[in-house]
């Protein structure tokens, strides 16, 4: 597999002097395409710091990241968003779907900052609403959906714009078994295809056998790498 990010000895440091809080210390990690990667690790060890790191949300205070082989350093914030809608999908645990717009025109919303033409920004938002089983609620509010639902139309806007990357933070945190190992074998089938790169933050025991790769990182360091051939020759 190919990697579609390197991040190479990044560390990011908040605040200075005593009050410094050192979210992430020399931490080296690859997307790579076809691959689902989970990363776990206790409240405060850093997961979601990474994942800012990894999306282009947030320069690390030190190392460097690349996404297809283009470094980020130095990149001014317009740079860094140019980057971010041309390569990444976001998928956050609290859906932030907008109350007041239908389920289409909440995925239309992500096509709309890419200045996507009205026709094909309807088409799009409807084949992804389609990839996600929910070809038939464009007309539904975000009140007239269940969680899972919610969650369901989220991976969609994510995947409007075709990004190669999808960060999803805790997606399945807020569902019930089921509804979760819905959303975790959708996201299987979208690192499957195309060769993206899918990356899930999560505490979530239940959905750790559909990853490829599992990362476990605690005080800001990466303390365990775990593939699922490593679990295939542990297992009884």
């Amino acid at each position: 597999m190919s990697a579609l990010v390197e991040i190479a000895d990044a560390s990011m440091v908040y605040g200075a002097g005593e009050a410094a809080v050192h979210a992430l210390r020399g931490v080296s990690l690859e997307i790579r395409r076809g691959e689902l990667l989970m990363l776990m690790g206790p409240s405060g060890s850093g997961k979601t710091t990474l994942l800012q790191v990894a999306g282009a949300l947030r320069a690390p205070s030190a190392g460097e990241v690349r996404v297809h082989g283009q470094s980020l350093h130095g990149l001014t914030q317009a740079g860094r968003g140019a980057i971010r809608l041309r390569h990444f999908g976001f998928v956050f645990q609290s859906y932030n779907l907008f109350p007041t717009l239908t389920t289409q025109e909440n995925v239309e919303v992500a096509l709309d900052l890419r200045a996507t033409a009205p026709a094909a920004r309807q088409r799009r938002a409807r084949e992804a609403l389609d990839a996600v089983g929910l070809a038939d609620r464009g007309g539904a509010y975000p009140a007239q959906l269940s969680g899972g639902q919610k969650q369901r139309v989220a991976i969609a806007r994510a995947l409007a714009g075709q990004p190669d990357i999808v960060l999803a933070d805790e997606p399945t945190a807020a569902l019930d078994s089921e509804s979760g190992k819905r959303i975790v074998a959708l996201l299987v089938a979208i690192a499957a295809e195309r060769g993206r790169g899918v990356v899930v933050v999560t505490h979530d025991p239940r959905i750790l056998d559909a990853a490829d790769r599992i990362v476990r990182i605690e005080d800001g360091r990466i303390v365990h790498t775990e593939t699922r051939r490593d679990r295939q020759d542990t297992a009884p």
